[in-house]
């Protein structure tokens, strides 16, 4: 009885995320997203930013029960990296990564196939990179918060990476504005983020890069900056790309941050 009802439950969280505004967003058909009312997705900003953090707890904690699952020995973990991979490019960024590849390449199928080659595989070498990242021993946390502040740095980049690619697709929206085309579930989502709210989201993965990773002396801030810059300039540059600000711009503005802050750990660690 009691496992009938854990699944009912369970069934009911499930059916209310995928009906969620900032779930369909990125991970909904556009067929389905034309479906649904306009007016839900102008107040989706602040689920975007909060399951951009849900994703990244996520790939976390797959990554750490991959490890537990599956231990190689070695510094090169090639298991919980392909999980992590996996998992981020067939469910949360499955759309996103697909957008980038489109946007980018064009029209051309073997100019999106290469690219998307190409994608897959900067991320598995971002994803192996993380795999040699170093603990840290710091001010002790009380037990019931030690879990908010994970001692290895690999888990802090994936909590963080999601939460700046979800703050640059509000941020897009502010230099790119939605046209006659623009998707009406789009444009409600933009025009219901200003520029007040969306500057004062980039506090969230701001405050987190640092405190997560103030250990590298002030380069955080150069983690920041990267994503900030790549959010800012790559969204326009894919506005621009795709003739306008579209779903696909925001999406692929969106993992290419992503990769731009991961990246930028990387080269400063």
């Amino acid at each position: 009885m009691a496992r009938h009802a854990a699944i009912g439950t369970l069934a009911a969280v499930a059916r209310w995320l995928v009906e969620r505004p900032s779930y369909m967003l990125m991970t909904a058909g556009d067929e389905q997203l034309s479906r649904r009312p306009a007016r839900r997705f102008a107040a989706a900003w602040p689920g975007v930013m909060a399951l951009s953090l849900g994703w990244g707890v996520l790939l976390a904690g797959l990554w750490g029960l991959s490890w537990r699952l599956f231990k190689e020995p070695g510094g090169i973990l090639f298991t919980p990296a392909a999980v992590t991979v996996a998992v981020f490019l067939l469910w949360p960024f499955r759309r996103a990564a697909s957008a980038l590849s489109e946007v980018i390449a064009g029209a051309g199928n073997t100019q999106r196939a290469i690219l998307a080659a190409l994608l897959v595989a900067v991320l598995a070498l971002c994803m192996l990179g993380l795999g040699s990242s170093r603990y840290h021993n710091e001010s002790v946390l009380p037990a019931a918060l030690a879990w908010i502040r994970p001692s290895a740095e690999l888990y802090r980049v994936l909590i963080v990476m999601p939460l700046w690619g979800g703050w640059a697709m509000l941020i897009t929206g502010q230099f790119c504005r939605p046209r006659e085309d623009t998707a009406p579930a789009v444009a409600a989502f933009v025009l219901g983020c200003g520029p007040v709210a969306a500057t004062a989201s980039m506090l969230a993965p701001a405050l987190l890069t640092w405190a997560y990773f103030h250990f590298l002396n002030g380069w955080e801030m150069s983690m920041s900056a990267a994503a900030v810059i790549t959010a800012v300039v790559g969204g326009m540059a894919l506005s621009r790309r795709t003739g306008g600000l579209k779903r696909a711009t925001l999406l692929a503005a969106n993992v290419l941050t992503q990769l731009a802050f991961v990246l930028s750990y990387l080269a400063n660690r």
